[in-house]
């Protein structure tokens, strides 16, 4: 079942986040969105600099029987190359969409359009799909996400994709306000196991973030205390009501099927995806 399928039921759904390979390599793109099996209803891919692009993964994914979320970017791009973009998912089937500024270089074109532009584009391209923005919860102006939150909404998004989460009361003051001013629009959290000290720095560094002490005290007590961490984190997503999925994102590119199978297992334990074997 789809992703939004599985959220308009009302269930608790999960995805897998992933890097596409630096070029067009069928066998590395599949194993990698195929690491969590079962256990995920769609594969986020990652539009970055010197890889495949997220559009090409996504059709090859779609073309392979599974459910590709397209990371369309509109920094450095204009209004013709997106809506030729736009054009080729809906040739593809393209079904689920994330709209995201991107954080690579690049200048913008002359008539590159604004974020919530670029949602209304693709909601006018791709009418039944599911198009998606992101929320970073951890900025310090709240009320200034919010402002720039709305027109995006109002333009189309039908969900919002958050920063990675290691302490579900951090999230819930945006939860909230998400619920309270946009009842209608879903939120997916991000989650990852950080299994060492060294892993949680540097993602704590990449986000600008100090991550909670009790945190590290947890992985400091060795791999089962963090992987209880990353399940307990898991199930307060799932029973929060104000998340509606989890967007998976691991630390490395090609995780071991060991630390895959633990993952599997954290999200049919939480009801992310049903007992499957």
């Amino acid at each position: 079942m789809p992703f939004f399928a599985r959220i308009n039921e009302g269930k608790f759904a999960a995805a897998l986040e992933i890097t596409p390979p630096k070029s067009d390599r069928p066998a590395v793109l599949l194993r990698r969105a195929r690491l969590l099996g079962n256990a995920v209803q769609a594969i986020n891919l990652i539009q970055r600099p010197g890889r495949q692009s997220s559009l090409d993964a996504s059709i090859a994914l779609r073309e392979a029987g599974l459910n590709p979320a397209w990371h369309l970017v509109n920094r450095g791009r204009s209004r013709a190359s997106l809506r030729d973009d736009l054009a080729r998912a809906a040739h593809a089937g393209i079904r689920q969409v994330l709209c995201i500024r991107g954080d690579h270089d690049a200048e913008d074109a002359p008539d590159t359009p604004k974020l919530y532009e670029l949602v209304a584009m693709a909601c006018e391209a791709l009418p039944s799909s599911a198009i998606g923005v992101t929320l970073n919860q951890y900025a310090p102006r709240m009320d200034a996400v919010f402002r720039n939150l709305g027109p995006k909404i109002r333009a189309g998004a039908r969900y919002v994709q958050t920063q990675p989460v290691f302490d579900l009361e951090h999230l819930r003051p945006a939860a909230q306000r998400l619920r309270d001013q946009f009842p209608d629009t879903r939120l997916v959290a991000m989650a990852m196991p950080l299994l060492s000290v060294d892993d949680a720095s540097r993602i704590g560094q990449r986000l600008g973030i100090e991550l909670p002490p009790a945190l590290f005290k947890q992985i400091e007590a060795g791999p089962e205390t963090a992987w209880e961490c990353f399940e307990d984190t898991l199930r307060a997503l799932a029973e929060s009501p104000l998340v509606d999925g989890v967007a998976i994102m691991t630390f490395e590119m090609d995780p071991a099927p060991e630390l895959a199978a633990r993952i599997a297992q954290g999200l049919v334990s939480c009801g992310a995806c049903d007992p499957f074997e």
